[in-house]
């Protein structure tokens, strides 16, 4: 069923970003009106699917019924907590973590940046959602803010795998600013903390091409 939704979503979407450059008046008027609503469509669904993950949660908590055998418990998936907490406390099951990265997978990083910067004030070492926020500001051209933020992650990680996708993004932020030697420097960096991730290999190769797509790295889940 959403599969079909988010299709014809998309289609409707493809068909108004194609049409909006050559339009005007009230033509353009319409399209504009048009893309609203797919926004607008794209927030209840975010709003409603947070809902239903944060019932399912609280059903995954539960303890078992007297009669339910114990192969029936729920086992609960490994969640990533720079803080230590255990998996019910952990800032990544907040709404505002969760909203943040529905966001995020829907390319609104300014809707997600907010989300993660309301977590970030509450959880400052909660490096994965600090990380979430300085990819927002380096996709929306923030790149003083992003910089700041990759910075502090690279001081606080002790895991290699958020560190490497750290120096990554630093790599990128460089590249953006035009120095192009420190971001080589980065993405060695990167590649060397977790030889298994690939983007900064990419990158590196991107960076001796004129016009090379630089690659984010933004699955670090």
């Amino acid at each position: 069923m959403f599969k079909y939704l988010f299709q014809s979503m998309n289609e409707k979407l493809d068909g108004i970003l194609e049409a909006l450059p050559a339009s005007h008046g009230t033509k353009q008027e319409s399209l504009l009106e048009q893309l609203q609503e797919l926004r607008e469509m794209s927030d209840e669904m975010i709003e409603e699917w947070l809902l239903f993950e944060e019932k399912m949660a609280r059903v995954k908590q539960r303890p078992p019924a007297p009669d339910e055998p114990a192969s029936a418990k729920p086992i609960a998936a490994p969640s990533f907590d720079p803080l230590g907490g255990g998996p019910d406390d952990s800032p990544a099951r907040s709404m505002q973590y969760q909203r943040g990265e529905g966001y995020f997978k829907l390319y609104m990083f300014a809707e997600a940046a907010r989300e993660f910067e309301a977590v970030v004030r509450t959880y400052p070492e909660f490096l994965q959602a600090r990380l979430f926020l300085a990819l927002c500001f380096l996709q929306s051209e923030n790149v003083a803010e992003a910089y700041s933020h990759l910075q502090v992650i690279i001081s606080l990680a002790g895991d290699g795998k958020m560190k490497a996708v750290a120096y990554n993004a630093l790599g990128c932020v460089q590249a953006v600013k035009g120095n192009v030697e420190q971001a080589c420097e980065c993405f060695r960096t990167s590649h060397s903390l977790d030889p298994n991730f690939k983007d900064p290999v990419y990158n590196l190769k991107a960076c001796q091409i004129d016009g090379g797509v630089l690659q984010l790295g933004v699955a670090i889940g």
